[in-house]
């Protein structure tokens, strides 16, 4: 009964923390229309591999690091500046001209790293997970042992991945792949700039 409460409370928070569009789901849809479905998979694997070691790197923190408040405020300070620094990117990206296999890592390996490199550039779901471990086991329902943490670490991969994969089932590969990758770009470039902007308000609050 334990396990089953801890699994279902984790895969409901990964769910929703994942299921607004962001980064991750975003680009899995577009790379779902440019690609095929099979290379928007293969992409969310490598996010999901990152994710779980992401939420791993959350449990420890909460156990062992207990991070001070400054110190949180500098890892989101770094989350902070580089969704500036995308939104830039994918602003600028989408106003380029070229042909989509000259911009895009087609390989399902390319495809793969993506997936890794666009979650590495996420790191605030370590701190939200540290806080929901942190919440678990100050209501008695983690308590750090080997299962619990197999237990949480599954549940919020199973959760992000479904949540990530309802965005390429709701897409399709398209032959007007060009169109629907620069909206997809303008989308980012709004999505990341907002989410800078209303976690830097949240940081000066």
């Amino acid at each position: 009964m334990h396990i089953s409460i801890l699994f279902l409370y984790c895969f409901v928070w990964a769910f929703l923390g994942v299921i607004p569009p962001g980064i991750i789901n975003i680009n899995a849809a577009k790379i779902s229309v440019e690609q095929g479905r099979n290379r928007a998979l293969i992409f969310t694997l490598g996010a999901c591999l990152v994710i779980a070691a992401q939420s791993g790197l959350a449990i420890i923190i909460a156990q062992f690091l207990n991070l001070t408040s400054d110190e949180l405020s500098s890892i989101q300070k770094i989350g902070i500046a580089i969704f500036f620094i995308l939104s830039i990117y994918f602003f600028t990206t989408a106003h380029i001209k070229a042909k989509p296999k000259e911009l895009e890592l087609s390989s399902k390996k390319g495809v793969f790293a993506k997936g890794v490199l666009f979650s590495l550039l996420n790191v605030f779901p370590i701190p939200f997970y540290s806080f929901v471990c942190t919440t678990l086991t100050t209501s008695g329902n983690f308590s750090f042992s080997t299962l619990d943490v197999i237990v949480f670490i599954s549940a919020i991969v199973v959760g992000s991945f479904l949540a990530i994969t309802t965005y390429i089932l709701l897409f399709k590969h398209s032959k007007n792949s060009s169109k629907f990758s620069r909206n997809a770009n303008y989308i980012l470039s709004a999505l990341t700039f907002i989410l800078a902007l209303y976690s830097l308000i949240k940081l000066n609050l």
